[in-house]
């Protein structure tokens, strides 16, 4: 019989979801939507911090900004320090669903700055083309 994987799912708002798959290659998914502003975002960086705490380096990193609508501006450092906070723990690959170039946000900027040059990062449309890119 296979192994279990442990997995860990918690709802910040109905703005924020965040789940984490420990078991084998580590998978963290993050996915945002409507109007997400600074409170919120500052729980999703604790809440990131602890779905991280268990995770081997290697994982991948999903964030699917789908039904985003808006980011407040005040949500920077708090997407900063976790994108800091991923490549600490040994982030491998980030796969961004991203729909349409205004979405962007600033993610991809971003993601010069605060991610090694060894953590590959790819931007798709659509979350089924991005769960095609993810190594399992």
């Amino acid at each position: 019989m296979p192994p279990v994987q442990e997995s860990v799912r918690w709802w910040v708002t109905d703005m924020f979801h965040a789940e984490a798959n420990k078991g084998g290659v580590g998978l963290l998914t993050m996915s945002f939507a409507q109007h997400v502003d600074a409170a919120q975002m500052g729980r999703c960086l604790a809440r990131v911090r602890e779905l991280l705490d268990g995770v081997k380096p290697g994982f991948q990193l999903v964030t699917d900004l789908s039904s985003l609508e808006l980011m407040d501006a005040e949500c920077v450092p708090d997407l900063r320090a976790m994108m800091n906070l991923c490549n600490e723990k040994g982030v491998k690959s980030v796969l961004r669903v991203i729909p349409h170039p205004e979405k962007d946000i600033g993610f991809t900027l971003l993601s010069h700055f605060h991610y090694g040059p060894e953590v590959e990062v790819q931007t798709y449309e659509t979350l089924a083309d991005a769960m095609q890119g993810y190594s399992a």
